[in-house]
């Protein structure tokens, strides 16, 4: 089997702000779409402060930073801290909501451990990790699985197709192991030095007549061929997938920080694999 690898180059950054306010009074109630961390600052890799479980009724003291952080400033139980906005609803959800047929599925804490595996069989490709949800496609026998983590959601492995570079989820008992991947702990991205932007600016360009499709922790970026992209991410060590149709991805992990600019080249190589 011919696969290609992946080669890439790019960097970014962000800074922390930090507010004192009382959490007596009237605010806005929302509820946790899923157990959520509540950080010390407006920063995921600074001090966790708390986890909420999931359903819980926070105060949002503060939602201005939330156009430019992502970071909205709230309240649970006395504790104030800072914690993604986006992981916050106004209407509280059951149990029963969390595998909806056609809801997208909430960010989960898998441990990130990829590893290349094969079909042992035929086998329905799904939205999300349960039969209830919608099906991508069935995999033929032998297909090649690019597998984020060891571990499981209800015994679904989420992955992409290598051939279709489609992100779905497959039932791990009908994965065979073949091999590691290589993941690099110091990233790809190179500095391109001060950006007056809170988030990080990430100049990303697409050498390659593939559309790549560039995955940080819980954002897809489509990057068309021979095409350059401004993107904003938010601040914090994060895992990154970068991946093209019939092209094994390549990962890793990037800190990044605010109030700076990165970039990033990709062109695929031919190899035998």
């Amino acid at each position: 089997m011919h696969l290609k690898n992946l080669i890439i180059l790019a960097t970014i950054f962000q800074i922390n702000l930090c507010y004192t306010q009382n959490c007596v009074g009237s605010y806005p109630i929302y509820y946790t779409e899923d157990a959520i961390k509540i950080f010390q600052n407006m920063d995921s890799e600074s001090a966790v402060l708390k986890v909420v479980p999931k359903g819980e009724a926070v105060k949002v003291l503060s939602s201005f930073f939330g156009s430019t952080t992502g970071f909205w400033k709230i309240c649970w139980n006395g504790l104030t801290g800072y914690s993604f906005k986006n992981r916050l609803t106004l209407n509280k959800t059951s149990d029963n909501d969390s595998f909806s047929k056609n809801t997208p599925l909430a960010d989960q804490e898998l441990k990130f451990n990829p590893f290349l595996g094969q079909t042992s069989t035929a086998v329905n490709f799904r939205t999300g990790p349960s039969s209830s949800y919608s099906k991508i496609t069935t995999l033929a026998p032998g297909s090649t699985l690019y597998v984020y983590s060891n571990e499981t959601i209800d015994g679904y492995y989420k992955a992409i197709d290598i051939m279709s570079n489609e992100i779905g989820w497959v039932h791990n008992k009908y994965v065979i192991y073949a091999e590691a991947i290589e993941v690099n702990e110091t990233g790809m991205f190179q500095s391109t030095g001060y950006s007056s932007n809170y988030n990080s600016e990430v100049n990303v360009e697409n050498k390659s007549s593939y559309t790549i499709k560039l995955i940080v922790d819980s954002e897809t970026f489509i990057l068309s061929p021979n095409t350059t992209k401004m993107l904003n991410i938010n601040p914090g060590r994060k895992y990154y997938i970068a991946s093209a149709p019939g092209v094994i991805p390549a990962s890793g992990y990037q800190t990044f920080e605010s109030n700076n600019g990165y970039e990033w080249s990709f062109w695929v190589s031919t190899s035998r694999h």
